[in-house]
């Protein structure tokens, strides 16, 4: 089975090893596409999803999330699972929050970035909460208790539609982790995903 796995903005596939080894230690087969934005993320996604006979998992790390529960959304026969990290849920309501980080922030720093590139309308097409629907696949959700750039916020709405719609949500908040995982946290994150796609995968 194939594992699709997306980076977070700025980033590169090969900054997502602890992301992707637990998936070539299970034997999953592992595409990393190089990504800009959701949008393209998505366009890319798409392609390799619609050219696979068999069925995938996706995942990724923060904005590399928000494009895996859009391609949950979009693919939701043939996605078995998606494993995201720190990944915005509704892309406007992160928005607000990264404008109220203080000059030089890295969250405002991400808000300019964002506003300068994107419309309102953008934002709001490329967010995953838009698109979860009642047939969505099962997610695993991981997060840092000391995440300041992609609050709590995102896992309680994803909560909050699991319930609504009865999708299954295997979560994870590690203690003292913030938006990027550090050495002391790999390991954590590699045994959960271990642990359960598996059980991911026969929900």
């Amino acid at each position: 089975m194939l594992a699709l796995l997306f980076h977070g903005k700025g980033s590169s596939p090969e900054k997502i090893n602890w992301l992707t080894r637990p998936f070539k230690e299970m034997g999953f087969r592992v595409e990393a596409p190089r990504i800009i934005e959701v949008a393209d993320g998505v366009a890319a996604g798409s392609r390799i999803i619609e050219d696979e006979g068999d069925g995938v998992i996706v995942g990724g790390h923060s904005m590399g999330g928000s494009v895996a529960l859009i391609l949950a959304a979009k693919y939701p026969s043939k996605v078995k699972c998606s494993v995201v990290v720190a990944a915005p849920v509704d892309r406007v309501l992160q928005l607000k929050w990264l404008e109220r980080g203080g000059e030089g922030s890295v969250r405002r720093a991400l808000y300019n970035d964002i506003v300068s590139r994107l419309t309102m309308r953008e934002v709001e097409e490329t967010s995953p909460i838009r698109y979860i629907s009642g047939n969505y696949p099962p997610v695993i959700y991981i997060r840092g208790s000391a995440d300041d750039i992609v609050p709590i916020d995102h896992l309680e709405l994803l909560r909050r539609k699991s319930n609504e719609l009865g999708f299954r949500l295997i979560e994870l908040t590690i203690e003292g982790m913030g938006h990027t995982p550090r050495s002391q946290h790999v390991r954590v994150i590699e045994d959960f995903i271990k642990d359960n796609v598996k059980r991911c995968i026969g929900s």
